[in-house]
């Protein structure tokens, strides 16, 4: 009886082990260092030709994989018609490409948790309400790995938050380095993006 009590108590330690290894959160509290999070990025601006009405979340190869010389921007574009075909041996990765917006506005990622097979990335938007400095506008990719998933569905969901602001910290200016030093929540509700993929089992 010891016997079968000692195994069971072992099973059970190696499933809990197992399970809390699925789950994981990452989170920035660190105000001066807001894109901490994200694994790269980069802004299309609106006098490149390109413009982005909605905001999209897309699921990539490994972002090791980008071919050289060619932006994150154009990479998801490979990829709008066509889910990559993955497995449980291949980094994930996912990139979410923002609505248009103002130069002076900032998007940045406040947590990533994996709960089993339930992934969701907690992002801030902020509008700028200040008096504009300069006069275009663009859109914001941001690429986030998840590195190897275990094979099976998963649902991924962004969630974007509302914010406004009208102060920048460090100098005080508008410049891409500069971060929200002011920013409150917007009378908005938060927005969703939600995508299912599919990893498989990789042939032994």
């Amino acid at each position: 009886m010891k016997v079968i009590s000692a195994i069971a108590l072992a099973s059970l330690v190696l499933l809990s082990s197992t399970v809390c290894a699925q789950d994981w959160t990452k989170e920035n509290k660190d105000r001066g260092k807001r894109a901490a999070l994200h694994d790269a990025a980069q802004r299309v601006r609106g006098d490149s030709g390109k413009w982005n009405d909605d905001a999209r979340l897309q699921h990539m190869p490994a972002l090791e994989q980008l071919p050289a010389k060619m932006t994150h921007d154009a990479w998801a574009d490979l990829y709008l018609k066509k889910q990559p075909d993955l497995t449980d041996k291949d980094g994930h990765t996912l990139i979410y490409r923002s609505e248009q917006l103002d130069d002076n506005d900032r998007v940045w990622i406040e947590r990533i948790e994996r709960r089993g097979q339930q992934v969701t990335i907690v992002a801030n938007q902020a509008k700028w309400q200040g008096k504009l400095f300069r006069n275009f506008s663009y859109y914001q990719v941001i690429a986030v790995k998840l590195g190897t998933l275990e094979a099976g569905k998963y649902d991924v969901k962004w969630v974007t938050q509302p914010l406004v602001f009208s102060k920048f910290d460090g100098d005080g200016k508008a410049l891409d380095a500069n971060w929200p030093s002011d920013e409150r929540p917007a009378e908005k509700k938060a927005t969703e993006l939600r995508l299912s993929l599919v990893v498989k089992a990789r042939a032994p």
